[in-house]
């Protein structure tokens, strides 16, 4: 029996022994059940801001290495963020206010609810029954709307937390990622270390690829929607490419709430078909090509570990599961379960592989058919 008593047989615990391991895991299973409950709101703002530190970080060393000053270049890269974040929230939100407070007007809803029912009479449709309709659309519409506002208003906490939790984690990698790794590599015993690198190449990987895709995705249909916009001559045009750019984390659904109500717009306000058409068709294409095949794509070729089909499957079930936090989610458990396969399995080469075997079998087979056919053939006989 060695030194360090690991090798010890079951058979030879003591009972105080076992009494010990059974409490210690049942304040191991407790600590990691509060903790959990700790961090279940914001594990995804966690884990955003230790991505965005990684990818920021060339930037920060580029500041410090001219200020001299860690923490002083690690504010002006947050700045870098922060400054032109708020300024588009604030005018989206400034925009999409006035326009919900005009929509609210009951003098302007009836004004929308009368060309509605003039363009729909220009179609053949009875404006009585669309009226009707459209009164029982607008209150449903509103209560919703209210109950929006509501529900944000609860959320307000939470996403307040998120985002101090994001920033002041995005600090501490900054400032701290020398500690920090120092820190990690010391409490991970010896043998786990190809675990550990696996790990961090697999799951580092697929979070970057996610999030390099989802970011160059949404700007590029942001971008899109913006000059449909302007094109179109659709008001609220900024303010739309906004929100595209916030709605589209979730795939397949996110850009219809954009474009299906502007070409409801163009169809029925500015009584331009071909316009309200053609925009439709535009967002159709753009959400089912850059969530079937852009975002994947890219987030293959950022991450270099995983192929098309496996980010596709991580980015579209990952939101179906959790939500927006599925966009890091599901790759980032794709990378754990691809680390855990590759420590298991290990460095599988060639010469000791059932790939090599299989073609030898093949191989000896075909030799015995064609010896077979050779000896059945007339000139053998």
């Amino acid at each position: 029996m060695s030194d360090s008593g690991e090798s010890k047989r079951l058979g030879d615990v003591t009972v105080g022994e076992a009494k010990r391991a059974a409490i210690y895991a049942g304040l191991t299973a407790l600590a990691l059940f509060l903790f959990v409950r700790l961090l279940g709101e914001v594990l995804v703002a966690l884990l955003l801001g230790a991505v965005a530190g990684a990818y920021l970080l060339p930037v920060q060393e580029w500041l410090e290495r001219r200020l001299r000053a860690r923490a002083g270049s690690a504010l002006i890269t947050i700045a870098l963020i922060v400054v032109p974040l708020a300024a588009t929230v604030g005018y989206g939100w400034y925009e999409m206010s006035g326009y919900s407070a005009e929509v609210q007007n009951e003098k302007r809803r009836e004004h929308i609810i009368a060309d509605i029912s003039a363009s729909l009479t220009d179609l053949n449709i009875p404006a009585e029954s669309t009226r009707a309709a459209l009164q029982t659309a607008f209150t449903e519409a509103l209560l919703r709307s209210g109950e929006a506002v509501q529900e944000f208003k609860k959320r307000t906490a939470v996403l307040l937390v998120s985002a101090t939790v994001f920033f002041f984690t995005l600090f501490y990698v900054l400032t701290q990622r020398v500690r920090l790794a120092a820190y990690i590599k010391l409490r991970v015993p010896g043998d786990f270390m190809p675990f550990y690198e696996r790990l961090g190449v697999n799951v580092g990987g697929a979070l970057r690829g996610a999030l390099f895709a989802v970011m160059v995705d949404q700007t590029a249909k942001a971008v899109a929607v913006l000059l449909m916009n302007l094109f179109f001559g659709v008001p609220l045009a900024v303010a739309l490419a906004l929100v595209t750019f916030l709605v589209g984390f979730f795939p397949l659904l996110g850009e219809w709430a954009i474009y299906i109500p502007v070409s409801i717009y163009l169809l029925v306000f500015q009584h331009r078909p071909g316009a309200a058409g053609a925009y439709l068709l535009i967002g159709l294409a753009m959400t089912i090509g850059s969530s079937l095949v852009l975002r994947p794509k890219l987030a293959a070729r950022s991450a270099e570990r995983f192929n098309f089909y496996w980010m596709l499957v991580g980015l579209v079930t990952g939101v179906y599961a959790f939500g927006i936090p599925g966009v890091v989610l599901g790759p980032a458990i794709l990378g754990f379960a691809k680390a855990i396969m590759d420590t298991l399995v290990g460095d599988v080469k060639y010469e000791t592989s059932l790939l090599k075997e299989e073609r030898a079998q093949a191989k000896e087979g075909a030799v015995r058919a064609a010896e077979e056919e050779k000896d059945l053939s007339p000139a053998a006989r």
